[in-house]
């Protein structure tokens, strides 16, 4: 009896795709022409090809059989079937299991941006991969750049996603790379789900070719640039003219930085003198992602917003509107605090029984044993157990006549 092809198959020599049973090659969907460039009409012939699941038994998934090998299970077939969702076309599993994310192929926008983004950093001088897998974040980024400085996780978002998914992949991809980057092609008024995160939004082209084909993609979110101003100026950030550093309307008579959308603030920025993307009239997509991977470039946080701005001002905001980097990365609002389940009234108890208590400690001196008692009018000092004990110790209530 001839043993079945799944039974021969070691996952462990493969990648992290579908294997095609009657072809006997591995597909990769998140790779261009899913890895077998050779063969265009693959994925015609996949759709073609039915029927699948466990009554085809011709598509199985790699990535199951994988994690029973390393638990020591004996070998058992995932059969899946290749189908054309309302989502888009993917790998779906046959015993109901979610599909993975490297089983779900992408859209030609998504393959463009990310193509650009790849093409950008290698030309930068990044050493760039794509799909690799990052054991710490348990993530693969979309593309991961190395550069001279920084390593930096790029990810493309053509689709809306929970705000909440956003963040938690965020967090993840922070330990693949010192810099994550999110890139876009939705407008500026729809990409809320990713204000919380370092991002660039460029605008929706109508064919993805173009995302490839055109000199320059201008950003149209997620970046800006400031300009030095007598303190006063309308802030854009705020919309006010408090001043920036004290809150307070009537303004300081110094000079400070407000985020600005004139293109002249841009434009005179000087580029590093080995930038291959130098400055143009607005800020464009490669001249970012060049800038991102140099250290040029930094995320900054105001309130809810993450926006990246340019590094020689990134100092100067910190200092007069506060933040850091790592408060940009964080991929949340507020920094998560594990505490007992309290009321919001007994926490605030709390935090002013402490400070009342830090203030006595230090204003207080060290009792010395011998006192005697106080004269009315004149501070008590607090004593130590010993003294207090003492027949020679008297309460300021009891010289008054308080009460206890």
């Amino acid at each position: 009896m001839t043993q079945p092809l799944w039974e021969q198959l070691d996952p462990l020599d493969f990648n992290d795709g579908v294997f095609y049973v009657p072809a006997t090659v591995e597909l990769q969907p998140r790779l261009p022409l899913w890895g077998h460039p050779g063969e265009p009409d693959l994925r015609e012939r996949l759709a073609n090809d039915r029927p699948q699941g466990v009554a085809g038994e011709k598509l199985l998934c790699l990535l199951c059989m994988r994690h029973r090998a390393r638990k020591g299970l004996p070998p058992a077939p995932v059969w899946m079937t290749f189908v054309e969702g309302r989502y888009g076309p993917m790998f779906r599993h046959e015993d109901g299991r979610s599909p993975h994310p490297e089983h779900q192929p992408e859209t030609d926008t998504h393959k463009a941006l990310k193509e650009r983004k790849a093409r950008t950093w290698q030309s930068a001088g990044g050493r760039v991969e794509v799909e690799v897998w990052r054991p710490r974040a348990r993530r693969r980024p979309d593309v991961l750049a190395v550069g001279p400085v920084l390593t930096v996780a790029g990810e493309v978002q053509h689709s809306v996603e929970r705000e909440r998914k956003i963040q938690a992949r965020q967090r993840a991809l922070r330990k693949a790379g010192d810099r994550v980057v999110w890139t876009t092609d939705r407008n500026a008024e729809d990409i809320g789900f990713l204000h919380t995160v370092p991002h660039l939004s460029v605008p929706a082209l109508d064919d993805h070719r173009l995302y490839l084909s055109q000199n320059r993609l201008e950003i149209g979110a997620g970046a800006i640039t400031f300009e030095e101003q007598k303190c006063g100026w309308a802030d854009l950030w705020t919309g006010t003219s408090r001043c920036p550093v004290t809150r307070k309307s009537v303004p300081c008579g110094r000079l400070h930085l407000y985020p600005t959308f004139n293109p002249h603030s841009y434009s005179r920025k000087k580029a590093a003198t080995t930038a291959l993307f130098p400055c143009g009239p607005r800020p464009h997509l490669d001249h970012l992602l060049e800038g991102i991977l140099h250290g040029s470039w930094l995320p900054y946080r105001h309130r809810d917003r993450v926006t990246w701005v340019p590094a020689d001002a990134h100092d100067q905001l910190v200092a007069e509107r506060g933040g850091n980097v790592e408060f940009a990365e964080a991929g949340s609002l507020a920094d998560r605090r594990d505490r007992t389940a309290e009321r919001a009234c007994e926490r605030r108890f709390e935090a002013t029984m402490d400070q009342g208590s830090a203030a006595d400690v230090e204003e207080t001196p060290a009792c010395c044993g011998k006192h005697l008692p106080p004269n009315e009018g004149k501070p008590i000092t607090l004593a130590c157990q010993l003294c207090r004990n003492s027949p020679t110790y008297y309460r300021r209530d009891e010289l008054t006549g308080a009460g206890r």
